[in-house]
């Protein structure tokens, strides 16, 4: 089959996309992967064919604007950054729908806005995300607004309420539709959707409907690189160690992550490995000799020589300390939204780590607490069970079989 998967979005967004084309190639498929051209050298380590939509993306995610706005009412953004937004949203709906047209089967993240032209085709379409925020269910509250107290009678309208930001990128749908001669009111259509995520971990709701799966976690099946030597000798000394990475979040807290980290090391006589990521390329972490700073470093060879791991909370990252036994400590940078503080709330719930702190409301002393907790508390062996429950299961296996079922138009609602 000829499958398009259209992306949009952080790296976050885009690597699971990439993980299941590859999948899918290796099944014999041709795939077209369209998203930011930024990630041309991302999309080559693998086997799909790279279709880039036009604009200057990397100067958007690189911007100061960006990084002001990054955890702020989601409701704003549109409005305070519309100028640069507005054009790149409309290149890539055109990008998206000729990619589209090719395709037999297109595999899309719900922001790429395919549902805007996807009444022409819906036997084609399938949803896919890492994070479960575009079914509505009573079991827990949308995902993006994990960091307010939502009562659990409110669950399923929260929501509403994620669906309710599409009005915020309206006029570029609209002039795209205007264009096609397509109707310009958006709705969601009732797809199949695949969920990136681990039922053992997160179980999938009860009231979902029959064709929205939970799959099981996409890992990437590609041979990672050997980590180089000095990073190996940090991790073979006797004393405890400890990595840190807030991935592609810009970090933000008041405090410098110099006092955070000299804390550790001397009050409870750690190692500590930091991971810049894009969120720390340009801080200036001061390293000696139980400290350690790595540019980038492949997870998957990383984690499993660490006692625990302090992230921001992202769904891949997550996913990653959960598959290789770590236990975690989620800071989560985009706060009261997004779903950073879901899968906080979630590691915590299941025993796999300490509870979630934001980082803007992080201090020092509850840092070295924190962290003592996660080192010294029975974490353990119940993350080396749940590290076995996921070994058992083949997400990208059972992605790929659903996606390859034949869909009768007939039974796609729009």
């Amino acid at each position: 089959m000829k499958i398009a998967i259209c992306t949009i979005g952080s790296r976050g967004d885009v690597q699971p996309f990439l993980i299941l084309g590859n999948a899918l190639a290796k099944n014999g498929h041709i795939v077209r992967l369209s998203t930011a051209e930024m990630y041309s050298p991302l999309a080559a380590k693998y086997s799909v064919e790279f279709f880039p939509f036009k604009g200057d993306y990397r100067a958007l995610v690189d911007s100061d604007e960006m990084k002001k706005v990054i955890g702020s009412n989601p409701l704003t953004i549109g409005k305070r950054l519309r100028e640069k937004i507005y054009p790149i949203i409309e290149n890539s709906l055109e990008t998206f729908f000729e990619v589209s047209s090719w395709a037999d089967v297109v595999v899309y993240h719900p922001k790429c806005l395919i549902d805007t032209f996807g009444v022409l085709f819906p036997e084609k379409l399938i949803k896919a995300y890492v994070v479960p925020v575009f079914t509505p269910t009573k079991e827990f509250p949308s995902p993006v607004f994990s960091g307010f107290p939502i009562p659990a009678f409110l669950n399923k309208l929260s929501f509403r309420m994620t669906n309710a930001l599409i009005g915020t990128v309206k006029n570029p749908v609209n002039a795209f539709c205007s264009k096609q001669g397509l109707p310009s009111k958006f709705k969601f259509l009732d797809t199949p959707i695949l969920y990136g995520i681990s039922p053992n971990f997160l179980p999938k709701p009860l009231d979902y409907p029959s064709h929205h799966h939970f799959t099981g976690f996409w890992f990437d099946d590609t041979s990672s690189s050997e980590l180089p030597v000095d990073i190996t000798s940090f991790f073979e000394t006797s004393k405890k160690k400890l990595i840190i990475t807030f991935g592609s979040m810009p970090y933000k807290s008041k405090i410098d992550i110099n006092e955070f980290i000299s804390a550790l090391v001397s009050e409870l006589d750690v190692g500590v490995a930091i991971v810049r990521g894009w969120g720390l390329k340009d801080a200036s972490i001061i390293e000696r000799d139980n400290v350690l700073v790595i540019d980038h470093a492949p997870f998957d060879r990383l984690f499993p020589l660490a006692d625990g791991v302090v992230h921001h909370g992202g769904a891949g990252t997550t996913a990653i300390a959960l598959q290789t036994g770590l236990p975690m400590m989620i800071c989560p940078v985009l706060y009261p939204f997004g779903d950073q503080m879901f899968w906080g709330k979630r590691v915590w719930e299941a025993g796999l780590g300490v509870a979630p702190i934001p980082l803007s409301k992080l201090t020092v002393t509850q840092f070295v607490r924190t962290v003592k907790t996660l080192l010294e508390g029975n974490f353990s062996q119940s993350s080396l069970d749940m590290q076995s429950q996921i070994a058992e299961e083949d997400g990208l296996t059972e992605a790929v079989k659903i996606i390859e079922q034949p869909r009768d138009r007939s039974l796609i609602k729009a």
